[in-house]
């Protein structure tokens, strides 16, 4: 514009563009009526245009019509100059340019985003490999790289290669987002980041992206993302109003449908201590994800001496639901004293996350069987003596014994003569089983009801109680009536709850019949789980071994009792048919599970007498039993079953599995036949768990419940029988710790959401892109560079040519008027 144009109306300071080519200018009223006012404002000028000319008819009767006219001209082109000003006449000059429209860039950086697809089809896999650009120096698809590189860096490698693509003709601004919209520099790319988010929220990184950027031209959104929005505002309403304002939301999609596999060793679980040439079993624990029905294989390796490893199992596995355990047993013997490494790994489960979490190790001590075995007799019988002498032949004992009658300098039988018995529980719990030959408990003194009771339920340690003819029927008599009762309810009885017997007054044979069928000789009725027993294997083949029973000799005296315990486990009746009662036969020999120890009770007092037969038939069954009662406690001090539960890692409100399977299948199965637990969490939080058989597997029961809160969790179970005693602290519980965390979002539901992207794309009008498909990415946004009109405004009314216009035309009709002699 020229610049005596811009003084004339009035523009003082105009940006330099107003100067330039290109530009416009014109005039307009900011003022101007409207409706009735216009009308009004019309009538009004015709109003003043036939005043004006009445005016001047009247005072210039004696001028012509052309002076007239003239005259009233210049009046009402001062009216029409006061009236611009009125109505605020301004200046208007316009420009026009091209300019670059502005594109989003939405980086998801989520922890999800940090997951790596296995890509499992191979031909897709290398196809990918090759479409993203990961190729080796060779020029071949570099699929591992592929299957190694998480979707954050993948997606950056695509948008950095096609970021000049991109700018053409844009101005592009990079944001990151998780749980809030984070900018990044102007004009960097989004490269070098990190997926750390705990949540993703789509729909409220649209939203503060729209309003950061509102009245701006946008060629549209460019979101880079797998599509797991789960915080937030819902992303489809944002998506509407993006397609309202027509800015478009192209996705970038990271990520596959399957999402990420990876298979897990989850651990091993073998006994830390085992004995030489003893069978045992080893479990590996696997765990998965994206895997469900799919083939691998569990291979187990030793280590050798030379420092290599050695095959020598591996198992096929289907595995399972996602976090689902498998479990998959191994059985080996081992032949060597010392310590031996194993190690299980998972193989052939196809493409992974990792590799790193497929091998577990684990060490096993193998040591002598040295069980410690103390022996208290309240006098020397024959059962005594020939007992003393067995346990001292045997190499795989240290044994000691007590003998209670016996007088001050006597030296009593063992491999450490004892000089007293133990006085407080850390020394009797230097043993793993106490034999009990009718010991008068009073002469032990008071702390051993206690003593005992932890001994077995505490430490796990085993008890065998021989009932004989001078101490049993006062032990278990209420009213002896010779004044050496002590009471059932007594504190001297009061271990006896730990036996798997109970003895009741008036529901068994009279002391009358029992003296008439000690006349004479009877052998042991066994039950069905005695004869499948392997303490009273005497042979290693069936029939042999059911010669040897039934020729074994029998007894003549035995101790009644009313019945055996709720779980405990009968192995041998009274042969004498007349022997019984509304229970059944009596019951001679039985065992049950008294916290993680074992109990046994014996009736008779006459197994010496089976020495007559031959000396290993007495010598092997004492033996076994001994084993059977004591290795507990010498190799983990547990119940004779695991608790396990069904996954590894649980999040609040899933469902948790305990189970509980024999550790030994030599064990009665009896001893899962019932189980109470319950689990407990936080300050009072509590379930009660109600364990049932599996009908595919009727040796593990399982319970469940569902967690509430996150924390550590602690499963308590013991027999249900024995749940009274678990309040008073009478048995140790076997227990079972595992923590459950806050729901993890990101990490529970790691797959693409394709669905909800092709959603926000058909809402705003933009489209979804794989990596693979990166090269159509830049055609998508169809707006580059946008016209732009530059306006600049100035008011014209105290312009000088407005108030130039007022002077010159006043001063010209006052010099005609002048002139003409009007007044």
């Amino acid at each position: 514009m020229n610049p005596w144009l811009e003084w004339l109306l009035g523009i003082k300071a105009p940006p330099e563009w107003v100067r330039g080519p290109n530009t416009q200018w014109h005039l307009e009223f900011q003022s101007l009526p409207q409706g009735m006012w216009a009308a009004a404002a019309i009538a009004a000028g015709l109003l003043a245009v036939a005043l004006i000319w009445s005016l001047y008819r009247a005072e210039g009767r004696s001028l012509g019509p052309g002076k007239r006219l003239a005259l009233g001209a210049l009046r009402g082109l001062i009216l029409t100059c006061v009236v611009f000003m009125l109505l605020e006449l301004v200046v208007v000059i316009t420009k026009r340019e091209l300019v670059p429209s502005r594109l989003l860039v939405l980086v998801d950086t989520s922890q999800s985003m940090d997951l790596a697809d296995p890509y499992s089809d191979e031909s897709s896999a290398r196809e990918a490999a090759t479409r993203i650009g990961l190729v080796t120096s060779t020029g071949e698809a570099d699929v591992p790289k592929l299957r190694a590189t998480n979707r954050l860096d993948l997606s950056q490698r695509v948008v950095d290669e096609l970021w000049d693509k991109l700018s053409e003709g844009r101005v592009i601004s990079s944001y990151t987002f998780a749980g809030k919209l984070e900018p990044l520099e102007p004009g960097q790319r989004p490269v070098n980041l990190h997926a750390t988010g705990p949540s993703t929220g789509i729909g409220d990184a649209i939203n503060d992206a729209l309003a950061l950027h509102r009245g701006q031209e946008l060629a549209g959104i460019l979101l880079i993302t797998d599509g797991q929005s789960n915080s937030g505002a819902e992303p489809r309403p944002a998506a509407l109003a993006a397609g309202k304002a027509r800015v478009p939301i192209v996705s970038l999609a990271a990520g596959t449908p399957e999402g990420p596999r990876n298979a897990k060793l989850a651990g091993i679980e073998a006994s830390p201590v085992v004995f030489l040439r003893d069978p045992v079993d080893l479990s590996v624990l696997v765990e998965s994800r994206g895997l469900k029905d799919a083939p691998a294989s569990v291979v187990l390796e030793e280590l050798q001496d030379d420092g290599s490893w050695k095959e020598i199992g591996r198992e096929p596995i289907i595995l399972g639901e996602d976090s689902l355990v498998k479990r998959v047993g191994f059985r080996f013997t081992p032949e060597a004293l010392g310590q031996r490494d194993f190690r299980a790994k998972v193989t052939d489960a196809g493409p992974e996350l990792s590799e790193d979490d497929n091998l577990k190790s684990a060490q096993v001590k193998v040591v002598r069987q040295s069980i410690r075995v103390l022996l208290i007799a309240g006098y020397p019988g024959p059962e005594v003596q020939f007992l003393r002498n067995a346990l001292l032949r045997d190499t795989a004992l240290e044994f000691a014994s007590w003998l209670q009658s016996a007088g001050e300098g006597y030296e009593h039988v063992g491999h450490r003569p004892l000089r007293r018995l133990p006085a407080n529980q850390k020394e009797l719990d230097h043993y793993d089983t106490i034999v009990l030959f009718d010991p008068d408990m009073r002469n032990l003194g008071p702390q051993w009801p206690e003593m005992l009771t932890k001994f077995v339920g505490n430490a796990g340690g085993g008890l065998v109680y021989i009932a004989g003819e001078l101490n049993a029927n006062k032990l278990f008599s209420p009213e002896a009536g010779d004044g050496s009762s002590l009471g059932t309810g007594g504190p001297e009885t009061s271990w006896l709850r730990i036996l798997p017997v109970v003895r009741e007054p008036g529901l068994y044979q009279s002391a009358a019949d029992v003296r008439l069928s000690s006349l004479e000789t009877w052998t042991l009725e066994l039950t069905a789980e005695g004869s499948g027993d392997r303490i009273f294997q005497f042979a290693p083949e069936p029939s042999r071994n059911r010669e040897v029973l039934t020729s074994l000799p029998g007894m003549f005296w035995h101790f009644p009792v009313t019945r055996a315990k709720p779980g405990a486990t009968v192995l041998a009746r009274h042969g004498d048919p007349r022997m019984r009662n509304q229970f059944g036969r009596h019951v001679l020999l039985a065992t049950h599970l008294y916290g993680p120890g074992r109990t046994v009770f014996i009736g008779f007092d006459s197994t010496y007498r089976w020495r007559y037969l031959h000396e290993e038939y007495f010598d092997g069954f004492w033996a076994r039993l001994i084993d059977r009662v004591g290795r507990s406690k010498v190799l983990r001090g547990g119940y004779p079953f695991k608790l396990a539960t069904d996954r590894t890692a649980y999040r609040t409100g899933d469902r948790v599995t305990v189970r509980a399977e024999l550790i030994e299948s030599g064990d009665p199965t009896s001893a899962l036949a019932d189980l109470n637990g319950s689990a407990t969490w936080g300050a009072e939080g509590n379930a009660p768990l109600e364990f049932e058989a599996r009908a595919d597997d009727p040796g593990v029961l399982e319970a469940s419940f569902v967690t509430s809160e996150p924390g550590s969790y602690m499963v308590r179970v013991v027999p249900t029988s024995m749940a009274p005693d678990l309040e008073s602290g009478g048995i140790r519980p076997a227990t079972l710790q595992f923590d459950v965390e806050p729901p993890q979002a990101e990490r529970d539901h790691p797959t693409l959401d394709r669905p909800l992207l092709e959603e926000l794309a058909r809402a705003s009008g933009g489209q979804v892109f794989a990596l693979t498909e990166k090269e159509k990415l830049p055609a998508a946004f169809q707006v580059k560079q946008v016209e732009r009109v530059l306006p600049y405004r100035d008011e014209v009314w105290s312009a000088p040519l407005l108030f130039g216009s007022v002077i010159v035309l006043l001063t010209a009709e006052w010099l005609l008027r002048k002139k003409y002699r009007m007044a």
